[in-house]
């Protein structure tokens, strides 16, 4: 039997809908090769408003189609989620290992652009 290759974006948005907050609730609804998105987004209609963005961010890395605003992921998330929506967007791309990126308060603008 050959094995199927799945896209980076099904890592992606495994990564995301397994956050430890959604985990529970997101599991019944990840195939083996896609994803239940009918079930996700009804569930998602309980969830807070944190949890509900993390699904439709799920489900805007897997569909290509523009749901949420940029500007809701350092607003809305916390940092754990803000990291992991971050982690996943580097799975995207096929990079096996996400790369913390630290900026301290005292670096100046100039210093990170360079």
């Amino acid at each position: 039997m050959q094995e199927m290759q799945q896209p980076p974006e099904y890592a992606a948005v495994c990564h995301i809908l397994a956050a430890p907050v959604l985990r529970r609730r997101t599991a019944p609804y990840v195939l083996e090769d896609d994803f239940d998105w009918e079930g996700l987004l009804g569930e998602a209609e309980t969830m807070s408003g944190g949890e509900r963005l993390l699904v439709k961010l799920a489900a805007e890395l897997w569909n290509a189609e523009k749901t949420t605003g940029i500007w809701e992921i350092p607003r809305r998330l916390d940092a754990e989620n803000f990291i992991r929506v971050i982690e996943a967007l580097y799975l995207c791309r096929g990079w096996a290992v996400a790369v913390a990126v630290a900026v301290s308060w005292d670096e100046s603008a100039e210093d990170i652009a360079a």
